[in-house]
This record gives C-alpha cells, sequence and structure tokens, in this order.
C-alpha cells in the first residue's frame, strides 16, 4: 500500500487503482467514476491508501464498464449535466426494508419502561418504537451499520408519518419527549423535535427526511467509545476528547460505512458546533455549520437539558428554555432556536417527574 493524497486523485476521470481508508476498508475500486461527490468524501478522510501496484495505465484512459452494484438501501445515482456530474441520493421513504422487520411488527411486550402520559404521542406509538429502537442498539453490536440502515430509516418514516402531524397541534414542547433510559430515548427524541422544526421552518420534504435521519444517527459515532467512559464522570482532558471525537467517528460511519449523502454525515459532524465558533470539532460558526446541525444543536442540546445531562437543574420545559435564550446566538443559529421556542407555550410548567406513567 501506499499513502495517495486527494491532489493526485484530482489528475484522474476514472480510477487506475483501489482507494483505501487508514483502516484498511476499501472506498473506491479501481474503474470507478471519479466524481466531484466522491473527491468531496475523500478529502475529509486523514489519510488514503492506494494499491502498491497500480493498475496498467491504459486503464485511465479507458471507457468505464458498467458493472453491476449491489443492491444498497440508498444508492447513489450519477446524474450527467454536460460536463458535469452529481451525485443525487434518493432518501424519501422507500420498499428495501419491505420484508424486514419494522416499528409496526415489534412486540411491545418485549420492552419494559415508562411512557409519557402526557404526550400527543400515541401510547403504543411510545412503546413500539422505543422497543424497536432498544432492538436497532442490541443489534449493532454485531452487524455493521449499513445492515441496520433499513431499520433507521423505518424508525425515521414512522416519527414523520405519525409523530410529526400531531407536532402541529402541540403546544407543549414535553408533550413530544419519550420518556426512559436516555440512551434508548435520545435519539429519537432528538429526531423528533428536529423533525417538527424543520417542518414549522418549511424545508421541503427531502429535507424533512434528511434532518430526521441526521437526529437519529447524530451520535452513532459513541458506539464506538467504551460506554464506561460515556458513563464517566470527572473526565480527564484526554478523556474529553476521546468523547469529544464521536462527531468525527460518526462522520465517518455515516459517509463511509452507511454510503449516505455528506448534509447528513455533516450533522453527525457539526452537531456541536456553535454559532459564534466555540463549538468542536473545527469552531464553525454561523452559515458554515449546515441546517440540519444547526436544528440537531438546538433539539439534541433541550434533550441533554431536559435529561438532567448538562450543568443545570432545570424540573420543566420553561425552565430549560430560559437557559438556551440565556446562552441565545451565541450558542444556537437564530432561526433554529427562536423557531424551537416559539413552536411551544413559553409557560411549559409541566414538571417531569409528573409526566411517568
Amino acid at each position: 500500500m501506499k499513502i495517495v493524497s486527494t491532489e493526485e486523485l484530482i489528475n484522474y476521470k476514472i480510477l487506475p487503482y483501489n482507494i483505501f481508508s487508514e483502516f484498511g476498508e476499501k472506498l473506491f475500486a479501481a474503474g470507478e467514476v471519479l466524481t466531484p461527490g466522491k473527491l468531496l468524501q475523500l478529502r475529509h478522510i486523514d489519510i488514503l491508501y492506494r494499491d502498491d501496484e497500480a493498475q496498467p495505465a491504459e486503464l485511465s484512459a479507458a471507457k468505464p464498464i458498467a458493472k453491476p452494484q449491489a443492491e444498497l438501501p440508498v444508492a447513489p445515482k450519477v446524474v450527467e449535466r454536460s460536463d458535469v456530474v452529481v451525485e443525487v441520493f434518493d432518501m424519501k421513504p422507500s420498499s428495501f426494508y419491505k420484508n424486514k422487520l419494522s416499528v409496526d411488527d415489534i412486540d411491545i411486550h418485549s420492552y419494559k419502561g415508562p411512557i409519557n402520559k402526557k404526550a400527543k404521542i400515541d401510547p403504543q406509538t411510545q412503546l413500539k418504537i422505543k422497543a424497536f429502537y432498544n432492538k436497532i442498539l442490541d443489534m449493532m453490536e454485531d452487524k455493521k451499520p449499513m445492515e441496520m440502515l433499513g431499520m433507521f430509516a423505518n424508525v425515521r418514516d414512522k416519527i414523520i408519518q405519525d409523530i410529526i402531524p400531531e407536532s402541529s397541534e402541540t403546544f407543549l414542547s414535553s408533550q413530544l419527549k419519550l420518556l426512559g433510559e436516555y440512551n434508548k430515548c435520545h435519539a429519537l427524541n432528538t429526531a423528533i423535535l428536529s423533525g417538527a422544526v424543520a417542518r414549522k421552518m418549511d424545508l421541503s420534504e427531502s429535507s424533512l427526511y434528511d434532518v430526521v435521519l441526521a437526529g437519529l444517527l447524530h451520535d452513532i459515532g459513541k458506539s464506538r467509545i467504551p460506554a464506561e467512559l460515556l458513563n464517566k464522570k470527572n473526565l480527564s482532558v484526554q478523556e474529553q476528547n476521546i468523547i469529544q471525537d464521536h462527531t468525527k467517528v460518526g462522520y465517518k460511519i455515516i459517509r463511509i460505512e452507511m454510503n449516505l449523502p455528506e448534509n447528513i454525515a455533516r450533522a453527525a459532524l457539526d452537531h456541536h458546533e456553535n454559532n459564534d465558533g466555540s463549538g468542536y470539532p473545527a469552531g464553525k460558526s454561523g452559515d458554515k455549520i449546515n441546517i440540519e446541525a444547526q436544528i440537531i444543536n438546538v433539539c439534541n442540546y433541550f434533550d441533554n437539558l431536559t435529561s438532567c445531562r448538562t450543568q443545570y437543574t432545570v424540573r420543566n420545559t420553561k425552565e430549560a428554555l430560559r437557559v438556551m435564550l440565556g446562552m441565545g446566538t451565541k450558542r444556537f443559529s437564530a432561526e433554529a432556536l427562536y423557531t424551537f421556542i416559539h413552536m411551544f407555550s413559553y409557560n411549559d410548567t409541566m414538571n417531569f417527574e409528573e409526566m411517568v406513567l
């Protein structure tokens, strides 16, 4: 294996050799068309390798041979327009999980956990979606992320079809909150709230699907961090850095291993970036943070705050919103923050303990 730079790859329209990640995972095969989207993807990988022995030189000048590709849950289609090649992803509901386990197939009796008795979400839906997500977490220990994509997409569709429509008639954000163990509910709550905000902001249908899926996957990088470290208090600087790296790990899982679009992977990478540039991992600010990450930043923090996962202690949504307004646009995108605030009644004083059944 030899190290190769993206600058060298720019010279090729068709790859003359296989490209591998620093972990030895094949990213692209010799003979593939090297589109701008693929180059953009490679720019965010620290070290790239190519085969020791490059393929014959004539390969780079040859026309690509159309090869049958394995059917993927979300497959990139290449669309050519004059001399520009663009990658287009279809993120709308699809039938790729049609004959597999879905949220509605789950046995709710297999899941033990509280429900939010004040929620606008039907109690059975609460139990089903939590039980199904719990199954995903269990299966992720033995399966590759790509194998789980259909199940994540099924949860996304359930949220959009059965929960988001209810959000337009919901006046208390606490009525959209799932209750239970944090690691089994946080991604779901973030996805639900992010979808509600995206709908209120009048984002397109495709953007709505992207935001909800990004909310479900925003912390997937933590699946590669030992649980004892995630649950540890009084972390050292080195341990804090390891946990913060979940954003970079999440980006690679979503973009490389799951083959999902850049904007969804960027949401995982940037959801801890702050509007004033004080966040991590890159200190981005303002419009340099994509819209999915801006929305998820607000909803992720709200769920952390109302789940006792921050330095603040709050008893209800009103106290949580007061904390977030105090941080204001230094921390959050103005549009995402104020959309979230104005979606619900600021005087939501429902005590979290009273919501549990």
